[in-house]
């Protein structure tokens, strides 16, 4: 039976020459996630699968059905390209290698993250409660693992990584050549991937569409080690990234990118923009980074404290390194306090 007018408009609408886009149903509040077929050249059945989505049924027929519009099969995969070891991007990867045999190729960081059910926004160990005990957080606020640990059990199968990627490695993909390039940020260990001769990249979650990636905290494993500034390094990463000459960028959210330095330029005024709102926030006197939390996202912070201290934490840290901000300690609990610009009189 042949494939209806509906479902080859569908095909058509997700082929970008020899790259096929399958978006898969998730639960999570970011929605369907891109997962990329890369097929391969005439005269060779050797396909290469770029993020998987998660584990679940829905997903999984969603992905079977993008490979079956363009008359692949899931068990011709030969290699699978994970840009990051979250839940979405991994979480059917062990499946589908049980069908196809093919070899996992992920970053040294996140692979050690995707041999466990890695949640960080579930992350409670009493190092991440120390430092939200640091920030002021209340206990009964920092202490829940949230949903997202629950949902990460059921939404991904753990897996040992058969290729460890380092930034410059190139992944043969029969006549093309993929470029794992090192953007740290989102999280530790995030890869894209890139056709130079082509223009093609494959961002992962570095650069999307219509939301700008929350750089998400990063903790060291032993209290006394120094932490991790995700927004720094995020931000020099969209300098890498800007260097790069893409024709096309494929992001895991969203519609394709035609003009991937227009996004980084949008991405640098909202970073601007939320430094903005809280120096005007530290004039009326010092908060701690709770306290900037709750006036800056009254609404989510109770429910999506990570997410939210991810975000406030990140611009502290690129203000307190331009020196508009200062951090001082009071009884265990830090505080932000404005550094007060001098006038031109007192200046001069």
């Amino acid at each position: 039976m042949g494939s209806g007018p509906g479902e080859r408009d569908h095909a058509e609408r997700n082929r970008f020459g020899r790259v096929v886009r399958i978006p898969t149903p998730t639960p999570l509040p970011v929605g369907d996630i891109n997962a990329y077929l890369i097929l391969p050249p005439a005269g060779s059945d050797s396909l290469t699968l770029i993020d998987t989505g998660v584990k679940s049924p829905e997903a999984f027929e969603a992905l079977r059905q993008g490979f079956k519009a363009g008359g692949w099969s899931l068990e011709r995969v030969d290699r699978i390209l994970v840009t990051h070891a979250h839940m979405d991007h991994y979480g059917q990867a062990k499946r589908i290698r049980d069908l196809s045999g093919a070899t996992v190729h992920a970053s040294r960081a996140e692979a050690e993250r995707m041999t466990t059910w890695f949640s960080p926004t579930g992350e409670r160990n009493e190092v991440v409660l120390a430092w939200f005990r640091h920030w002021g957080v209340p206990e009964a606020i920092a202490r829940p693992e949230g949903e997202m640990a629950s949902m990460a059990r059921r939404l991904l199968d753990p897996i040992d990584v058969d290729v460890i990627l380092d930034d410059g490695d190139r992944v043969e993909a029969v006549d093309l050549g993929l470029e794992a390039i090192a953007t740290p940020g989102h999280c530790d260990g995030h890869l894209v991937f890139y056709e130079r001769d082509l223009g093609l990249l494959f961002s992962g979650d570095h650069l999307l569409t219509d939301i700008t990636p929350v750089p998400l905290l990063v903790f060291p494993k032993h209290a006394g080690e120094p932490r991790p500034k995700s927004l720094g390094r995020f931000m020099d990463s969209l300098d890498r990234v800007e260097s790069l000459e893409c024709r096309l960028t494929f992001p895991a959210h969203g519609d394709v990118i035609r003009d991937h330095r227009e996004i980084i330029r949008g991405y640098r005024l909202h970073h601007e923009r939320r430094k903005l709102q809280m120096l005007r926030a530290l004039e009326r006197g010092p908060l701690t980074p709770f306290e900037l939390a709750r006036r800056l996202f009254p609404r989510h912070y109770a429910r999506e404290i990570y997410l939210v201290m991810s975000e406030v934490i990140g611009h502290l840290d690129l203000l307190v390194d331009e020196e508009s901000v200062r951090l001082e300690e009071r009884d265990g609990v830090e505080r932000a306090v404005l550094i007060r610009e001098p006038l031109p009189e007192e200046a001069s």
